[in-house]
């Protein structure tokens, strides 16, 4: 690591353009940085800053490094787009997956690095010959990662290493973070303070686009500044007796709600869902869980509609068997759906109002009339998620973590039966984080739909959950490429 300082930031404003405003951040050999703050406040633009990927003068940033990379979600969507664009499936008379993650992480390769050793830290085996567009979310984070390392970078900085990891990969991940960082300064953007590693030597705290804390760990979290901001950050607005624009429930309790029978799903040679037999009752709310690519956001995908094997299956939604001449529309009418694949098809350039619209419409973007009622429960949920004052502003143009608050609220806009969540907090704050999970529970309190829920995080527990569909790792001859079995109970 080289001596002295490896990063000066300094009198930059935010007047007139997206940039954190920063009197002076300065780090030095040596030092573990993490930067938190709310959604919003102006991580990921802090980052994009460090990284020279937003515009400074050599007065404002001065830095010893000539390859500083960032990863983060909004470099992973980037590189969607550009799969998206490049997509030959229907001159090649199959389904093109993509470049594959050998592929994407050697692309610019640097010579000097051991390219063996990043695949197993990061634990690319399995996935090694796997198209980008179809790898899980935890996978896709992984092969950004060791993108990212593949190119000898000489600082890095990762937005959110950890959300949309399994726990495993996730402690591993910190161990290797950790021992990165005796090697290259690593900067981590975070909004959990669980995912501050014990090696993190200095914080910077961000709030409303302002650099207002920075300096060595124990001093910044000994802070009156600190204590008050985090206070801020932690306490959920409070819930409302009713949500916006939701009735009473008249469900049917006598047929399945889901059923799958002996289900199948695969790519080519890698077998996802194996003969599953499953059933979802009335008055049922289930948890998905299991390792990262093990299928979980498959079986949403299938329960959804949007998997194109969901027609080859034999699947019953709300008692009619799929593809039985039941238009999609009519099937998803009745359902809410929050995953990472929605958050990043949604590269339409509309306004906020205009996304929360569209929920009612199941559509990317608005195609037909929309009613003066329609707009007032639109208005209502941006009241209620505090983002009132984005109604007119892009959506593209919101930090991450609104993004997600605003899907959130478009999968519930239309009072669905079925909400279909797939880590629906990844990239909140805690007091985000803190209002989706109470709104979630009164859902399933007020009956006003049923939930399938994923998430890989121990503290987005909902009491509410009643079953839980588990995908667990079994031994097969090839090591290189996992299978799971798959195991149902009650959490009663």
């Amino acid at each position: 690591m080289i001596n002295g300082s490896s990063m000066h930031l300094t009198d930059i404003s935010k007047r007139g353009s997206r940039k954190v405003a920063v009197s002076k951040f300065e780090m030095k050999s040596g030092e573990h940085w993490a930067i938190i703050g709310g959604n919003g406040s102006g991580k990921s633009t802090f980052a994009a800053m460090l990284a020279g990927e937003i515009q400074l003068s050599e007065a404002q940033r001065s830095t010893q490094f000539e390859r500083v990379l960032c990863v983060s979600f909004e470099e992973e969507q980037r590189l969607l787009e550009k799969e998206i664009y490049e997509d030959d499936s229907e001159f090649i008379d199959k389904v093109d997956q993509g470049r594959t993650t050998h592929e994407l992480i050697t692309q610019h390769h640097h010579p000097e690095v051991d390219l063996e050793a990043i695949i197993q830290t990061m634990q690319l085996e399995a996935f090694l010959h796997t198209g980008f567009r179809i790898l899980s979310t935890g996978e896709r984070r992984r092969m950004m990662i060791a993108r990212a390392l593949s190119q000898a970078p000489q600082m890095l900085v990762l937005d959110e290493p950890y959300d949309g990891l399994d726990h495993a990969f996730e402690s591993h991940l910190k161990e290797v973070i950790a021992d990165l960082s005796q090697q290259i300064p690593v900067v981590i953007i975070v909004n959990r303070m669980s995912h501050l590693g014990d090696h993190i030597s200095h914080l910077a705290c961000l709030h409303n686009m302002d650099l207002v804390l920075a300096g060595a760990r124990e001093e910044i979290e000994s802070s009156s500044l600190w204590k008050q901001l985090q206070s801020i950050h932690s306490t959920p607005r409070p819930m409302p007796a009713t949500l916006p624009g939701t009735e009473p429930p008249n469900h049917s309790a006598d047929e399945p709600v889901i059923e799958m029978r002996s289900v199948n799903v695969g790519y080519h040679d890698k077998q996802i869902i194996r003969g599953l037999d499953w059933k979802m009752m009335p008055g049922e709310h289930w948890k998905i869980s299991g390792p990262n690519g093990s299928g979980k956001s498959t079986l949403l995908s299938l329960v959804s509609g949007d998997h194109s094997q969901c027609y080859r299956n034999e699947i019953y939604i709300l008692g009619n068997l799929r593809g039985q001449g039941e238009s999609i529309w009519d099937i998803k009418h009745h359902m809410g759906l929050m995953s990472t694949a929605l958050h990043q098809q949604y590269r339409v350039h509309v306004t906020c109002e205009v996304v929360l619209l569209s929920g009612f419409f199941d559509t990317i973007g608005i195609y037909a009339q929309v009613t003066a009622e329609q707009r007032k429960v639109a208005a209502e949920w941006l009241s209620f998620i505090g983002l009132e004052a984005q109604q007119t502003t892009l959506f593209q143009s919101l930090s991450f973590g609104q993004q997600r608050m605003i899907l959130i609220a478009r999968a519930l806009i239309k009072r669905p039966r079925l909400l279909l969540l797939d880590e629906p907090c990844q990239g909140l704050d805690p007091i985000n984080r803190a209002l989706v999970m109470q709104l979630i529970q009164q859902i399933a309190e007020q009956e006003i739909a049923q939930i399938l829920y994923i998430s890989h995080d121990s503290e987005d527990h909902l009491p509410c959950l009643t079953h839980e569909l588990q995908f667990i790792p079994c031994v097969t001859h090839d090591e290189k490429t996992p299978a799971y079995r798959t195991e149902q109970h009650s959490l009663n």
